[in-house]
């Protein structure tokens, strides 16, 4: 097996052999590790994904960035509806098991199945509002990238090739840091990968943290199901010792084996240690057999978009990785490989997979960078250089953190804020039909008076077949009329620039009482006489 490397920050082995009896107990090792140039160049990874979230706010703020197309905003429309869910959980000290949200699927079965994240966004909100959330974002952002810097480092034992690998994938990672429960599964994840690499490297006691992860894993987020996958791979690649051309395995001693059987079956314990149970546990199986019209319908769950940036990125990295691999004839593990196959063809399926990819595919690129890459010699390290930048880094970000204001007004050009506010002063509307993505919004807004027709929560209507109903109401399908008659619609609140608001405005039978530059509001009119439903010069375009 292979040994431990040493740690990015240690001092030079001659100064280790013989400190002086002040010197090892003093500070002044521990500040030249805090101050070393590998942690500098863990902040300039922060530095980076901090910048990266400041350019996607400046995008937001532009007019191009004002419809639902624009690029991923870092408070998205469910992270509102988990918010809500956290503030309910903290105010009733209770879980939800039905739905009080919506007027479609009002008392259905439903579980907060991402509680544990839902309270930790809830908690934030509470401190500070809008700037907490914003800090809470770039903390969980920056543990992430930090724990993947380190297993980047861990796995080449090059800190120098493990911040260009991560560098080189900070643009696909980046797309998982938004303010959803999400973010805390992926930091459990990395952790996984961590604690099942030590133990693969001969620190046996790490193997024993997993459970606990698990069980924070499983309350917090569905990724921990991939955690199983992980197990699994490094247990069966364990079974038995061979190479093949570049594909080795390295056979576990049965005292390992048998570690790697308990582990699994405590981190199986663990993830039944939740409010709901196994239910709760069961939830992503659920949705992989059971959530077909999510999976077709939702765009992180659609393929992945190569005409786009990141699809582009992620081909090129993933084809100059196999050339290069392919050239060097270099000699990988069998877990790596199976584990890497896993997340590049779930990346191809699904786009959200980039999640899985990410931390997969960067110790496998620090590894291959270290041939190039060289070593970091503690003995040239500046340290009062590292100092000063790490500093200055530390101050830029303080500086240029955003206001609440400056998040409010970034936040107007995102969702409907200003006609949430008229929706306020105006609640006797009846049944609304509104936008899936701001019904989150609506939801921790307007409170649960105000239920709402759709939100992100889109496993409870797909069960109850609102989804589908929703997505033929939107996509003008030949039934539109019905359906809005079926559920008794007396307003609808979309998107000004949708098919539908667009329709809605033609029609004698809507009249529309609100707009601005991102949304529209419309409500129903009396019936006329002829009983002609949604308007005569448009019996065209929606068939009855």
């Amino acid at each position: 097996m292979k040994q431990d490397v040493q740690s990015s920050g240690s001092l030079p082995h001659s100064a280790q052999s013989m400190p002086s009896p002040n010197e090892s107990r003093g500070a002044r090792p521990l500040l030249k590790k805090v101050f070393s140039f590998p942690v500098f160049l863990g902040m300039l990874l922060l530095a980076g994904i901090f910048v990266g979230r400041l350019l996607n706010l400046q995008q937001v703020s532009s007019a191009a960035a004002s419809s639902a197309s624009a690029s991923m905003f870092w408070l998205e429309g469910d992270a509102w509806w988990h918010l809500a869910v956290g503030n309910q959980i903290l105010k009733t000290h209770t879980w939800p098991t039905h739905d009080p949200y919506s007027f479609t699927v009002k008392g259905s079965p439903w579980i907060a199945y991402e509680w544990l994240g839902e309270v930790v966004i809830a908690i934030a909100w509470r401190m500070g509002g809008l700037r907490a959330l914003m800090i809470l974002l770039t903390l969980l952002g920056f543990g992430v990238l930090l724990l993947l810097y380190y297993y980047a480092y861990l796995r080449s034992g090059n800190s120098k090739a493990a911040f260009v690998a991560c560098a080189l994938l900070l643009p696909l990672a980046s797309l998982s840091i938004t303010l959803r429960p999400q973010l805390l599964g992926y930091a459990f994840l990395v952790m996984a990968l961590i604690l099942v690499e030590k133990f693969r490297q001969g620190q046996e006691k790490a193997l024993w943290a997993l459970p606990l992860v698990f069980l924070f894993w499983v309350n917090a987020h569905g990724t921990f199901v991939i955690g199983f996958v992980i197990l699994g791979a490094y247990w069966a690649s364990g079974l038995r010792a061979f190479q093949i051309g570049g594909l080795r395995a390295e056979a576990w001693t049965r005292r390992q084996r048998q570690r790697l059987e308990l582990t699994f079956l405590l981190c199986l314990l663990a993830s039944l240690v939740t409010p709901y149970g196994a239910g709760l546990a069961a939830y992503p199986l659920e949705m992989a057999f059971s959530q077909h019209l999510i999976v077709q319908t939702v765009q992180e769950w659609q393929p992945l978009d190569l005409s786009q940036f990141y699809g582009k990125y992620f081909l090129a990295l993933l084809l100059l990785f196999w050339i290069a691999l392919i050239a060097r004839r270099r000699t990988y593990r069998l877990q790596d490989l199976l584990l890497l196959l896993f997340a590049t063809a779930e990346t191809f399926m699904h786009a959200r997979f980039i999640l899985l990819f990410v931390p997969i595919f960067a110790p496998l690129l620090a590894e291959l960078l270290a041939e190039w890459v060289p070593q970091y010699e503690p003995a040239k390290d500046q340290y009062v250089l590292n100092f000063a930048l790490i500093a200055l880094i530390i101050t830029g970000i303080v500086k240029f953190f955003p206001s609440n204001q400056e998040l409010e007004r970034e936040l107007a050009n995102k969702m409907p804020v200003q006609a949430v506010s008229y929706l306020r002063a105006h609640p006797d509307m009846g049944r609304m039909l509104n936008d899936a993505y701001w019904g989150g919004y609506m939801i921790d807004k307007l409170g649960p008076a105000h239920k709402v027709f759709i939100d992100g929560r889109f496993d409870i209507y797909e069960y109850s077949g609102v989804m589908a109903d929703y997505l033929s109401i939107t996509r003008l399908a030949p039934d539109t009329r019905f359906l809005l008659r079926k559920y008794k619609i007396d307003s609808c609140f979309l998107p000004r620039e949708s098919q539908l608001a667009v329709l809605l405005g033609a029609s004698p039978q809507w009249r529309e009482v609100y707009q601005d530059n991102l949304s529209a509001v419309f409500v129903r009119q009396p019936d006329k006489p002829s009983g002609n439903g949604i308007g005569r010069k448009n019996q065209k375009a929606i068939p009855g």
